[in-house]
């Protein structure tokens, strides 16, 4: 998830995401969308599917960020395969009988 603030007017952004999309095809990133998150700290979230931290770091080097672009933060999100196991079990069927 690549959060960022952006300064610029909507035409600059389409621009960007559309090069931001372009750069994830050619280097086999998935680009799963731009987003308005909830954060009021942040204006908008690129959300991306790849193999790695790597991976998407690679992708961003060939990217020249805009300088509309003023915060960006990235936050990875790796699968919990240990708990899997046990995922059946959660949330707790009393958890969903109401009150």
């Amino acid at each position: 998830m690549y959060y960022f603030d952006w300064a610029g007017s909507r035409d600059g952004l389409v621009g960007w995401v559309e090069a931001v999309r372009a750069e994830c095809e050619r280097q086999g990133v998935g680009f799963m969308g731009l987003f308005g998150p909830s954060q009021v700290k942040f204006n908008w979230a690129f959300m991306c599917n790849c193999e790695g931290q790597e991976h998407y770091h690679r992708m961003l080097r060939e990217l020249r960020m805009p300088a509309e672009v003023t915060h960006a933060v990235i936050h990875y999100f790796w699968p919990e395969k240990t708990f899997l196991r046990d995922l059946p079990k959660y949330p707790p069927a009393h958890f969903l009988e109401p009150p």
